[in-house]
């Protein structure tokens, strides 16, 4: 009998990965944290540009684009699936990612679901515990993205389209973008 061997996925901070929308674009986005508070996922931030599918990636000038958003994900999931590649990999991982701020509203919602999204929301940087702030004042509403950890197949719609598709309590798709439930 014909033993098959698994080969093992190894990723470390600083790889960068390409995604193959639609055979009409290549996307990149670069591996930079683990989030100790956020199930230990990955974190990655996902660079604007969109390439074309002959693009040769020349890893330090991706890394130098602009940031679209930050995503928790697990990577592992999206390489078994052939969603992404690993293309390379950068010392440069920037610092802003310390500043990315995600949200959600509290899980309290699912105990009471009488409750106004607006008035429950947490919000979280990496590796810190999240902080209840109630209403988002208007630069948190600027600047959060939606926290969790986001499944392969929803990191692929969003380079794909610039929203998630799927519905979560205190999100709304807003002129193709998601934003918090403020009202």
């Amino acid at each position: 009998m014909e033993t098959i061997k698994k080969k093992r996925i190894v990723t470390r901070i600083g790889n960068v990965f390409c995604a193959e929308i639609d055979n009409e674009c290549k996307r990149f986005f670069q591996y930079v944290a683990n989030d100790l508070e956020e199930l230990n996922s990955s974190v990655i931030r996902v660079f604007k540009t969109k390439y074309p599918m002959d693009y040769k990636p020349n890893i330090e000038e991706i890394v130098k684009d602009e940031v679209e958003f930050y995503a928790h994900t697990i990577l592992k999931f999206g390489i078994v699936f052939n969603a992404w590649y690993k293309v390379g990999t950068s010392k440069n991982i920037g610092d802003e990612y310390k500043e990315a701020l995600f949200g959600d509203i509290s899980p309290i919602i699912y105990q009471k679901p009488d409750i106004n999204p607006a008035e429950i929301w947490v919000i979280s940087k990496i590796n810190n515990p999240h902080i209840f702030v109630g209403r988002l004042n208007n630069e948190y509403k600027k600047k959060i993205t939606m926290g969790g950890v986001i499944p392969y197949v929803d990191i692929i719609n969003r380079l794909k389209l610039g929203y998630y598709k799927y519905k979560t309590p205190g999100w709304k798709i807003e002129n193709d973008k998601n934003v918090p439930i403020t009202e």
